[in-house]
């Protein structure tokens, strides 16, 4: 048996698991971790370095940041005594002005210039501490070797963990019947303000070509008012991440658009997972890891007029059962950390 802790650098310290990227970064591979017989905790950051445990074999460090109070003398402790130490990264959240003024929170104003520039220089302090990297995705581990040319770094891809694809099985979640003409799209963040307009256009033309068409959008992403106004779009808060799946029966499509930056190359596949488990079909742009998980099992969408004809084409659930089975499987398949464990074995 081994020990493994995760601690992860979010602004939810009190209740990290309501974070979806500390959800698929430290609790789903802690599951799977558990699962084989491991010992396993999550930490929030703050938790943690205010009170360090120091007994673990593995650190996994999500996101580590040198302004961290505390950092640098646990890392030093955690060193000389041997400990197996990882840096996790699912964004690119590190790096020199030129990409912290691409990032999300930089476009959108959640950070000033200033701001964005000094956490992704605490990130990238953070990031050349560690010798050993993980990933969630391959243009992602380009990014850690440009910065930190030195360090191992292996590439762990997001799953989602046996206990929720056990309870959507059973359920047959992916199988549910629903509105072939509905759209949905669910944004878990306002980080993604600048990518809704890449679809935009093309869902108002659909829409008002086709008012029996629906178009339903959760979350706190900011919806053109054109948009916004058609009476086949209906918009409402984000949800509890339990009850997404359930949410997302309600559409026989779901639509990932991302404007296309070296910031956005970076981000992983977390929208096909979520859309497979609910048995949707996914429009997504072009990033690397939809791209990686196969023009097979959803859309890639490379212009506007792509976006405009695939989200004219309505979805016959019946039809699609096939495809949303074969899209579970694979859910099912890839629900390990293999990449993970034999990386800290090999310390």
């Amino acid at each position: 048996m081994t020990s493994i802790c995760f601690v992860s650098e979010t602004g939810r310290s009190e209740r990290p698991i309501s974070d979806p990227s500390v959800r698929y970064r430290c609790y789903h591979p802690a599951e799977v971790l558990a699962g084989q017989g491991n010992f396993v905790s999550v930490y929030s950051a703050a938790q943690f370095y205010k009170d360090p445990n120091f007994d673990y074999d593995v650190y996994v460090f999500h996101r580590p940041n040198t302004a961290r109070k505390n950092f640098l003398h646990v890392l030093r402790h955690l060193r000389s005594a041997g400990k197996s130490l990882i840096a996790d990264y699912d964004d690119l959240i590190f790096g020199d002005e030129e990409i912290a003024l691409q990032s999300s929170a930089a476009k959108n104003g959640t950070l000033t210039t200033e701001r964005a520039i000094a956490a992704f220089a605490s990130n990238l302090s953070g990031l050349r501490e560690f010798d050993k990297v993980t990933v969630s995705t391959a243009p992602l581990a380009l990014r850690v070797k440009e910065f930190n040319p030195e360090a191992d770094v292996s590439v762990v891809p997001n799953i989602i963990p046996p206990s929720i694809l056990s309870v959507h099985g059973e359920l047959e979640t992916h199988l549910a019947p629903r509105p072939h003409t509905a759209i949905g799209y669910f944004a878990g963040t306002k980080s993604h303000d600048r990518d809704f307009p890449v679809v935009a256009d093309a869902l108002h033309r659909v829409l008002m070509e086709n008012p029996d068409f629906t178009l339903m959008v959760i979350g706190p992403v900011a919806v053109p008012r054109a948009l916004a106004a058609l009476p086949n779009v209906s918009t409402a808060p984000v949800v509890n991440f339990l009850r997404l799946p359930g949410l997302m029966t309600l559409c026989s499509t779901v639509i990932a658009p991302l404007e296309m930056s070296d910031f956005n190359a970076c981000k992983s596949r977390v929208k096909f997972l979520e859309a497979a488990l609910s048995g949707c079909r996914l429009l997504a742009s072009p990033i690397p890891d939809m791209q990686a998980v196969g023009p097979a099992r959803l859309g890639l969408m490379e212009s506007l007029d792509d976006w405009y004809e695939a989200l004219s084409a309505p979805v016959n659930s019946v039809d699609y059962k096939p495809q949303a089975a074969e899209n579970f499987e694979f859910l099912r398949s890839t629900s390990h950390v293999d990449n993970l464990t034999t990386f800290w074995s090999e310390a």
